[in-house]
């Protein structure tokens, strides 16, 4: 699967520098054994018909809540009056091209139509972080290190490391469940009026390179920071949005939501720790927005 890689702008650097040991609690572990069929889902009254979400995401609403990153950005400007101007981004406002707390690209078919692959394009700015054009000199950086520094100090680190896990293990049972295969091959069937010559194995590889032209380099990275939009790809992304709709999405999602109630019931005890966690952790954030937003 081709990778995008993208400009960095000052925000992303900013971003990086200004998380510095809270990333300890973000890290995720690999699960030590793969995901089995199953998990109790009455426990939690988690119901797959109705949720948008998998199980971590819907049972702790704080995992990668972005009022995180909100409450990170009043403290960086807070921190940083007097070395330079930096502005928080609110969340909230228009839908994007990307799930805010999942960081996974939306993609159905009116997304397709105006965006193609969304992977393959960045969104216009927000408007947040530091203004463009502003150099961001070494002083700089060692101030927004310091800052990370301090933000961390108050809220503590992200207790994400136990989620992280089970969310990889949902994505783990997707390459081995059977009905996933079954809409894969679906998938490939309904892609044929496409007429993608190299028409890859599994959808998430999509677009080929008949479809984009040659835009990655010999290990496959997407090295554009902006791949033009054609017509070619429009219409292969409209198809392909629809293939997928038609099985395929509700496959993966299945299967990911079995992997991630097996990885909790296999340690529930750590999971309602990882939620007492969060509550507490919550209330942090909660304290800083209310201060400073």
């Amino acid at each position: 699967m081709r990778t995008t890689a993208r400009l960095v702008r000052p925000r992303a650097l900013i971003a990086g520098l200004l998380v510095t040991a809270a990333l300890a609690g973000c890290s995720a572990a690999g699960a030590a054994d793969g995901p089995e069929p199953g998990g109790d889902a009455s426990r939690y009254g988690y119901d797959e018909s109705t949720a948008t979400l998998t199980p971590v995401y819907e049972l702790v609403p704080q995992f990668n809540d972005p009022r995180d990153g909100y409450a990170r950005d009043l403290l960086a400007q807070e921190c940083l009056q007097g070395v330079v101007e930096y502005r928080p981004a609110e969340p909230g406002g228009e839908p994007t091209l990307f799930d805010a707390r999942t960081g996974q690209a939306r993609f159905d078919e009116q997304i397709a139509q105006q965006w193609g692959y969304p992977h393959l394009r960045s969104e216009p700015a927000r408007g947040s972080g530091v203004p463009d054009g502003v150099e961001v000199t070494s002083a700089m950086q060692d101030a927004m290190i310091a800052c990370g520094q301090r933000t961390d100090e108050r809220l503590g680190a992200v207790p994400a490391r136990y989620l992280s896990t089970v969310e990889a293990a949902g994505w783990e049972a997707v390459d081995g469940d059977a009905r996933v295969q079954e809409a894969i091959q679906a998938w490939r069937t309904c892609m044929e009026p496409a007429g993608v010559v190299d028409l890859p194995e599994r959808p998430v590889e999509m677009p080929s390179e008949s479809v984009t032209g040659p835009i990655g380099n010999a290990d496959g990275m997407v090295v554009d920071t902006e791949v033009p939009l054609s017509d070619r790809e429009r219409e292969v992304a409209v198809i392909d949005a629809r293939c997928r709709a038609e099985g395929y999405d509700e496959a993966v999602f299945h299967a990911r939501v079995e992997g991630e109630l097996a990885a909790i019931g296999r340690d529930v005890e750590g999971f309602e720790a990882t939620r007492d966690d969060y509550l507490e952790y919550q209330k942090r954030i909660d304290a800083v927005i209310n201060e400073l937003g």
